[in-house]
């Protein structure tokens, strides 16, 4: 199956923020210009193997881009092969999460349900009793941007309580075009009022936590553990095969995103399977930049 990043919808998504689309085969890259620099840098994310990196080389003498950073996915990944293309693993380089948890939803609601946590499964019962009312959102269908506006305000919420940056709404907005075809938003409501969130994609036979938003009221009434559980019963009504969780903290590279481990710990008590993927590989193409890039990783180490 595909991730998230090959789908139209990121394409669309990225295309409108600046970034230049590409394909290769089956796959999609992305380029943006460094400004002053006036040369374009890549990233290709979660691609199909087998690579050809000899197409790949081409491009990247023709269209003389500074460095190709290439986060591979699991599936027929051979180290060997990128080495021998001349990538070296650049972990401090990722741009998106390099481990993930997959709940297997070919398993009935029953056995989905009894795999979780202690504490998740009676967190999910404490909920269903807190007169919590689901809205489900299928923005294929919305007639206007208006749940969205709530969502977001829910999400920029949960930014000022966790702490960390987040785009603004208007970039917010084209990622939400890019997956309006694809996605849905579950809403929990207390007295008629929205108190929590999960905006939900959905691409080849798997559904994914984009993002989530919440109150300190969705906190106190549990409302981020019925989501889960209502999103993961959407999932598998729909005939999905996975639900991704879309990141966690990765002890293997425990200096990159040091922050997670605050939602990694509610997210592990869902009990799927843990995905590590392999770390970031990279090729410099600019001598400049070669030289640049070994002076940071001696400072950084």
């Amino acid at each position: 199956m595909k991730d998230l990043r090959q789908s139209p919808g990121w394409a669309y998504y990225l295309s409108h923020i600046g970034w230049t689309v590409k394909t290769l085969g089956k796959n999609q890259l992305f380029s943006k210009n460094i400004p002053l620099i006036n040369r374009p840098f890549v990233k290709f994310q979660r691609p199909d193997n087998p690579l050809d990196f000899r197409v790949i080389d081409r491009l990247a003498k023709k269209e003389k881009w500074l460095f190709v950073l290439l986060e591979p996915t699991i599936n027929g990944f051979d180290k060997n092969l990128f080495k021998k293309a001349g990538y070296k693993e650049a972990p401090k380089m990722s741009l998106t999460h390099t481990s993930s948890i997959h709940i297997d939803l070919t398993r009935s609601l029953d056995e989905i349900f009894m795999s979780f946590s202690e504490n998740a499964r009676r967190n999910i019962r404490k909920s269903e009793k807190n007169s919590l009312k689901i809205k489900i959102i299928d923005l294929k269908k919305a007639k206007t941007d208006e749940q969205f506006k709530i969502f977001y305000q829910l999400f920029a919420n949960l930014t000022k309580i966790k702490k960390f940056w987040a785009p603004d709404y208007s970039e917010y907005h084209k990622k939400m075009n890019g997956f309006k075809d694809s996605s849905v938003i579950l809403f929990a409501y207390h007295n008629n009022k929205p108190i929590a969130a999960v905006w939900l994609g959905i691409f080849d036979k798997e559904s994914w936590y984009m993002n989530t938003g919440i109150v300190e009221e969705g906190y106190d009434l549990l409302a981020n553990y019925l989501l889960v559980w209502e999103a993961i019963k959407y999932s598998k009504n729909k005939h999905l095969k996975v639900f991704d969780f879309e990141g966690i903290y990765d002890p293997r590279f425990p200096s990159e995103r040091s922050t997670w481990k605050r939602f990694t710990e509610f997210k592990k008590r869902f009990h799927g399977d843990i995905i590590e993927y392999p770390a970031p590989y990279i090729k410099i193409y600019s001598l400049g930049f070669k030289i640049f890039y070994l002076c940071t990783q001696k400072f950084y180490r």
